[in-house]
């Protein structure tokens, strides 16, 4: 098969859309690496190990609910990170507002 002489119209589903996002020529890498595999995306594209540095490189003590809506967790799960990673440090929530407490 000659693949210059194809255009999008040629390809089966998912592939028109990938031309769209990522061009004819990625489109044709994404199919040659992936063919006849089963492939999901996951939601979320930053690892958990990624993820739980961030926010502990990033938390100043007030800004919990901040870092949740900016990596798209919900608070409990940035406070879990929070009070599982910060030992010897409590973290204690009052009126809205994180206080530390050594």
């Amino acid at each position: 098969m000659d693949r210059s002489t194809l255009n999008s119209s040629c390809f089966n589903g998912a592939y028109k859309e990938f031309i769209e996002l990522i061009g004819y020529e990625n489109t044709l890498i994404v199919h040659d690496y992936f063919a006849g595999q089963y492939v999901t995306f996951p939601k979320k594209l930053l690892s958990e190990e990624y993820l739980y540095q961030q926010i502990l490189n990033e938390y100043d003590g007030k800004n919990a609910k901040d870092l949740a809506r900016k990596y798209g967790y919900s608070y409990s799960w940035v406070m879990k990170i929070l009070k599982r990673n910060l030992r010897g440090i409590e973290i204690r929530q009052f009126g809205g507002k994180n206080q530390w407490k050594y």
